[in-house]
């Protein structure tokens, strides 16, 4: 009996060792698998944060308030059938008319050109008509003796003027369009312009010659930039926007304001507020305003909303739950809208109002409809910071209901910066607003830039 209770013991003892052993394993299974836990934990918690990082970085160029031409990276179609390269069928093709030609020459030979032979017979004529232009021409150093006077009947004295002699400087009125056009139209820096007259003209000028000839012509723009903020100030609406400048590396706001008549002023200024739109309008604002969400414009006293920035403010949230209904909802409105002001004859003024009362309802009972979605809650809110104000543009026949038309103006301002990153002195930002205002202005309106800006320097250079 003593005999088999100690072999049990033994056995037993045998056992506990065992577990025990396997005790320690396991707790160093446990321990390995801690450590484990917590590298993956602080992975996961590092590879969180790169993605916040990179989801801010992505929103700066695809976000509701990103217009599409900023977008960088934009998403693949669903469609990955390949489609046939060239213009689809039908297409009447865009091939450049052939120009009367300005003069002729005849080609003719006196020999012939395998013998030699001067025995030729003339068998017709093969035409080649081309596009050619007259080559670079050099400066031309002009000495101007303007005569002074003094009227033997008043006494006046004068000096006598000449349109192509400006009254100050060095450069004539040719040279001075020639060198702003190579700055705003090529958005050439300065000293690529620099190099461009020196070997197409054989003209030497330092960059900074160039920076004093284009304070020259924006301080001759100032007569008409001004006439054009009169303009915008008694225009029955305008279409308005603004962006990022840095002026001196500090950050300014260009703004732009574009009348229905196509009339621009370029503003840049160090503020973003309302500040800035009681200086342009002259303190009372009296007419209406094209706009995106931005609060500044809220001192405007009749606004109509930009249904692009609507629309995408939507579709950014096409995913969350409403979001589709609420995106397709939006599309709708925003098509029969177009519809009605694109129909011909054109509604009257009446079936306007009853239009507009209807339609402000619905957007109203939309937004009421979409607002149980927590997820919506930002573009809910976008729609009902804008009710009243999203069909505006039926009472004012001509009026878009969207704000491209600023963004069209502000896209050139874009460009540049992107060129020259900063505004190197507040002069240089000072008369920029000048030259680019005439500029879009002129463009606009179809006008010939190098003839309309001749004029206005030849008016404000030789003979005011």
């Amino acid at each position: 009996m003593a005999e088999s209770q100690r072999v049990e013991m033994s056995i037993l003892a045998g056992e506990s060792q065992k577990l025990m052993l396997r005790i320690n394993e396991l707790e160093e299974i446990i321990t390995e698998l801690k450590k484990e836990n917590t590298e993956q934990a602080n992975i996961i918690s590092e590879q969180a944060k790169l993605i916040e990082e990179l989801k801010a970085k992505l929103a700066r160029y695809e976000n509701p308030h990103t217009p599409s031409s900023a977008q960088r990276y934009k998403k693949k179609s669903e469609s990955k059938k390949s489609k046939r390269r060239g213009a689809p069928n039908g297409h009447r093709g865009a091939t450049r008319p052939t120009p009367e030609p300005d003069r002729v020459v005849e080609v003719t030979a006196d020999q012939c050109g395998r013998c030699g032979s001067t025995n030729l017979e003339d068998c017709g004529v093969e035409k080649n008509i081309i596009e050619e232009i007259p080559p670079p021409p050099k400066i031309e150093v002009i000495q101007f003796n303007r005569h002074k006077y003094k009227c033997q009947n008043c006494e006046h004295e004068f000096t006598a003027k000449n349109e192509k002699c400006p009254q100050k400087g060095r450069f004539g009125v040719n040279l001075l369009v020639y060198l702003i056009m190579l700055k705003f139209s090529l958005r050439g820096v300065l000293r690529r312009i620099k190099d461009f007259a020196f070997h197409l003209n054989s003209f030497n000028i330092t960059p900074k010659g160039i920076q004093d000839a284009i304070l020259r012509v924006g301080e001759a723009c100032k007569t008409a930039y001004f006439a054009n903020i009169e303009k915008v100030r008694t225009a029955e609406w305008n279409y308005m926007d603004e962006t990022g400048m840095r002026v001196l590396g500090k950050n300014n706001w260009l703004w732009t304001f574009r009348t229905p008549d196509d009339d621009v002023v370029v503003v840049i200024r160090p503020s973003r507020g309302q500040d800035v739109l009681r200086e342009i309008f002259g303190g009372e604002i009296n007419c209406a305003g094209v706009v995106d969400g931005w609060r500044a414009y809220s001192i405007i006293p009749v606004l109509q909303r930009c249904w692009a920035h609507l629309v995408r403010e939507v579709d950014a949230f096409i995913e969350k739950p409403g979001g589709k209904e609420l995106s397709e909802a939006i599309h709708a409105k925003f098509k029969a809208l177009k519809e009605f002001l694109g129909k011909d004859p054109p509604a009257s003024m009446e079936e306007r109002k009853q239009q507009k009362e209807m339609w402000d309802r619905e957007m109203a009972d939309l937004a009421e409809q979409f607002g149980k979605f927590k997820e919506l809650k930002k573009p809910v809110t976008y729609i009902r910071n804008g009710l009243g104000n999203w069909y505006t543009c039926l009472l004012y026949p001509g009026m878009e209901p969207t704000n491209n038309l600023s963004e069209q103006v502000i896209r050139e301002h874009v460009l540049m910066r992107k060129i020259i990153g900063t505004f190197r002195s507040e002069n240089g930002a000072e008369y920029y607003q000048y030259i680019a205002s005439v500029f879009a202005t002129w463009r606009l309106q179809g006008k010939d830039v190098y003839d309309e800006l001749k004029k206005l320097l030849t008016n404000e250079l030789c003979l005011r």
